[in-house]
């Protein structure tokens, strides 16, 4: 769920004094703000506010974010993404069969086992229903309305970007179709360059890549 702060180490002391019992009690953690101010576990009142914040905020994450958290077997997040891409929510994906599953790109035979499951799991679905009543995103609206105009396109992105994280970058890249990845190389079809760009940028310029702004990316998005 990418929970800025949320360090293996407050997971861990969290767990050891109670807190948290499974994934889903994450999201009931401001409950005991004053407990955990009170205890330090996280610091002081500063710290733990900021922490609480980012949980809260993580409630918005794209579903393929929490689809990948689960640790479900075999469910990285590019086939998070094509899951939540093809059923576009948590409850369509929990009622679909196993040939259903498998109609999905990239899903074989024992990942569909393997999500289905999951899915048909009663301790699961019961971790699931905490994270809906906590107000988790599990509906995946942006997929429903994602293009393909980068479909057949490789972004690679590099330097220190100012406009947008690298994770929503990439976002906005997969919703479209695209691919990112991490080289530059003679299939690459774009390099999107923020500042201090280094040596993915050089093998870019002598391989011929076209290279992007950041303002330049934006406007081929918004084309």
């Amino acid at each position: 769920m990418d929970i800025k702060g949320f360090g293996i180490k407050y997971v861990e002391a969290l767990i050891d004094k109670g807190f948290i019992k499974d994934p889903g009690d994450i999201y009931s953690l401001y409950q005991h703000r004053e407990e955990l101010i009170e205890q330090g576990i996280i610091g002081k009142e500063k710290n733990t506010d900021k922490l609480l914040a980012a949980i809260e905020a993580s409630k918005e994450n794209p579903p393929y974010r929490l689809l990948t958290g689960l640790g479900i077997l075999n469910v990285g997040k590019a086939a998070a993404r094509s899951l939540m891409q093809h059923f576009h929510s948590f409850e369509a994906l929990s009622k679909a069969t196993v040939e259903e599953i498998k109609e999905v790109n990239d899903i074989g035979d024992i990942s569909a086992n393997l999500v289905y499951d999951f899915f048909h799991s009663s301790e699961n679905q019961e971790l699931l229903a905490k994270l809906a009543a906590a107000g988790v995103n599990m509906e995946d609206v942006a997929s429903e309305v994602a293009g393909d105009k980068f479909a057949g396109k490789t972004f690679v992105l590099t330097g220190t970007l100012t406009k947008f994280t690298r994770s929503e970058a990439s976002e906005l890249i997969q919703a479209q179709g695209g691919k990112v990845s991490g080289s530059v190389s003679k299939k690459t079809t774009y390099v999107v360059a923020g500042e201090n760009a280094g040596s993915k940028l050089t093998k870019a310029e002598s391989l011929g890549v076209p290279v992007l702004t950041e303002d330049e990316f934006l406007a081929l998005v918004n084309e």
